[in-house]
């Protein structure tokens, strides 16, 4: 299920137009602008979070792996 980057609507496959279409706002993008839309934003989110976030997350993500079953 993709979803729309503006306002977090479902995009439907349109086969005629070659694009995903969003249900709530009506945005038309193939797949490709959205991944890009999506990568802007997160970069966006991650310089106001800032360098201590990322720090953060991979400590926590560390600790989930040495917490969990090592197969």
């Amino acid at each position: 299920m993709v979803v729309c980057p503006e306002c977090a609507g479902t995009m439907k496959y349109d086969g005629r137009q070659q694009r995903y279409v969003c249900q709530r706002c009506g945005l038309a993008l193939k797949y490709n602008e959205i991944e890009e839309m999506r990568a802007k934003h997160r970069d966006e989110i991650d310089k106001e979070r800032g360098q201590d976030w990322k720090e953060d997350q991979r400590k926590k993500e560390y600790l989930k792996w040495w917490l969990s079953k090592k197969e």
